[in-house]
C-alpha cells in the first residue's frame, strides 16, 4: 500500500520519522486510559516500528492544512489474516483532533482498502466497555457487538472488562450507505 488521501486526510505506512511523534499519543494518560496499551520508551518504540511484519498495516494519519500536515494519529489493520480473510482495527487520535471526525473518516478508509483491496471479509476490535465515545463509534461503522471478555486487562490497578466488535464486509457497506443518505438529508435540510 502506498497511501490513502481524501480532501482533508493523508494516510500512509508508518515511517521511522514519525514514531517518536507517535509515542507522544502512548504517553498522552488521557487517551491511554482507554487503550489497550501502556506508555513505552523510546527504545521500545523503535522495537516495535522494526517488528511490524507483513500481517500488520500500521499507518499514520495526516490532517492537510494550508501547505502542511499535521501528524494527528494512527489506524491499521493487523493480525491480517489472508487465508481467514479478516483483521483487527486499532484508531488512535490525539486529543485534541478528537471530535472533528477525522478517526470515522480515517476508520471508513482503511476499511473500504481493507474490504475491496485485501478483500477483507470480517474485521474485529476490541475496546473497553465504559468507553461509550468508542462503542458509538463502531456502531455508526456497522460494526456489531459479540461478546464481552470479562476481566481480560488489567490497568491501572484494576482488571477491565473489554467488548468484542466485529464487522462484515456487507455490514460495512450497508452501514456506509445509509451514513451517506443521512448526511445528503441533513445537507438538503440546511440547504432550504
Amino acid at each position: 500500500m502506498r497511501y490513502l488521501e481524501s480532501e482533508r486526510l493523508l494516510i500512509k505506512p508508518i515511517e521511522e520519522e514519525d514514531i517518536y511523534q507517535l509515542l507522544e499519543l502512548r504517553w498522552d494518560k488521557d487517551i491511554m486510559q482507554y487503550s489497550l496499551h501502556e506508555p513505552i520508551s523510546r527504545k521500545d518504540q523503535l522495537e516495535w516500528y522494526k517488528s511490524l511484519t507483513k500481517r500488520d498495516l500500521a499507518l499514520s494519519i495526516f490532517l492537510k492544512e494550508r501547505d502542511s500536515r499535521s501528524l494527528v494519529g494512527t489506524i491499521g489493520l493487523f493480525n491480517i489474516s489472508m487465508r481467514h480473510q479478516r483483521a483487527e482495527i486499532r484508531p488512535r487520535l490525539s486529543l485534541e483532533y478528537q471530535g472533528m471526525g477525522i478517526a470515522h473518516e480515517a476508520s471508513r478508509m482503511i476499511l473500504t482498502y481493507g474490504f475491496n483491496v485485501l478483500n477483507l471479509q470480517r474485521v474485529d476490535a476490541t475496546q473497553f466497555r465504559e468507553n461509550i465515545a468508542a462503542v458509538k463509534f463502531v456502531q455508526r461503522l456497522g460494526f456489531k457487538k459479540e461478546g464481552l471478555l470479562r476481566r481480560h486487562f488489567y490497568q491501572n490497578g484494576k482488571f477491565r472488562d473489554v467488548g468484542l466488535v466485529g464487522l462484515l464486509k456487507e455490514e460495512f457497506f450497508e452501514a456506509v450507505e445509509k451514513l451517506d443518505r443521512e448526511k445528503k438529508l441533513r445537507d438538503k435540510e440546511q440547504e432550504e
